[in-house]
């Protein structure tokens, strides 16, 4: 596990099951448009590594998954209510995230636990409609192991000589192995 894998299971666990159907991205850039509303944008801006001890390379690791929905509302030709609506489909789409990656069986079999949760609402009126951002960062505990790094390159073994240092007046005896390539 870490950090691009944990971010492909986020996203698995998202596609289909929010507002935003299978409008799900990772990673693009960041600019959308409302032609794409709702949308949500996942990825992994930090991520810690803490040393489980001195010798083989163990981890707890905390990758910061930060999930980002956004979404336009209209106001109704009748009242000004674009900013009501916008906020109550964000926190119905913050619902939605939280139960869809808290429940997943793929990601959370994978895990130690969900951390931490935080989430802010932003709403603005500087374009045609309401439009809403959610900032979601979920931080995620894993363990990394030897396991989860390349060997260390090294020179490839060619072969071994070995001399016995025998006591005096015995003959010196060697030994010589190669190695198959």
């Amino acid at each position: 596990m870490n950090a691009a894998a944990l971010r492909g299971l986020v996203i698995s666990a998202l596609a289909g099951k929010t507002d935003a159907l299978e409008r799900v991205y990772s990673p693009r850039d960041w600019p959308t448009s409302e032609d794409m509303y709702p949308a949500i944008l996942v990825q992994t801006p930090f991520d810690v590594k803490n040393s489980l001890g001195r010798n083989a390379p163990q981890f707890t690791t905390v990758t910061t998954v930060r999930i980002t929905g956004r979404l336009q509302e209209l106001d109704d030709l009748d009242q000004d209510n674009g900013a009501v609506k916008a906020e109550e489909a964000l926190e119905q789409l913050r619902e939605q995230i939280e139960r869809a990656v808290i429940n997943s069986y793929d990601l959370t079999r994978q895990i130690q636990q969900f951390l931490q949760l935080r989430s802010t609402i932003d709403i603005s009126a500087a374009g045609e409609g309401h439009t809403a951002q959610l900032l979601m960062d979920l931080d995620i505990e894993y363990y990394q192991g030897p396991e989860e790094f390349y060997p260390i390159e090294a020179d490839p073994l060619q072969g071994i000589d070995v001399t016995l240092i025998e006591p005096d007046g015995t003959p010196e005896v060697g030994v010589t192995i190669d190695l198959p390539q």
